[in-house]
């Protein structure tokens, strides 16, 4: 596989998307597991207490959306 088709396999991954509002963002810092590097990701959660962990797509908790709070029955 040459380079240019790395990145461009590369470019075709989906990249989840965790702000959904206008509101102000902040960067957690995954830890990673095995096939998953440690990398940051941008929140817009203003319920966010631990910003060192795992993200979503490592197993660790979906942000909770201003306006999709379960505790509203939403």
């Amino acid at each position: 596989m040459t380079k240019n088709s790395t990145l461009t396999n590369l470019a075709l991954i989906p990249k989840r998307i965790y702000t959904v509002n206008d509101r102000p963002a902040h960067v957690h810092h995954c830890l990673g597991l095995e096939g998953h590097d440690k990398h940051d990701w941008e929140c817009d959660s203003p319920y966010c207490e631990v910003m060192t962990g795992y993200c979503p797509d490592a197993g660790g908790f979906e942000p909770i959306a201003v306006g999709r709070e379960p505790w509203r029955g939403r």
